[in-house]
């Protein structure tokens, strides 16, 4: 996924509803669905890219 165009906002806004998403997907039983594993992928990935834009923006906590 593209993620390099997305504001950093708009990027905490998705990992924090996508967050949401699952907490209440999983209090309805259904984790196992294919859609839940999903979102726990776009949710990985949208977590690597807003690290990776702090890491590059803050470069006195490269090496915690």
């Amino acid at each position: 996924m593209q993620l390099e165009t997305v504001s950093s906002k708009h990027i905490n806004d998705l990992e924090q509803l996508a967050l949401e998403l699952m907490h209440v997907l999983r209090k309805a039983g259904l984790h196992n669905e294919p859609f839940a594993k999903a979102l726990h992928d776009f949710e990985d990935e949208l977590g690597q890219a807003r690290r990776a834009r702090f890491d590059a923006t803050n470069s006195e906590y490269a090496s915690y």
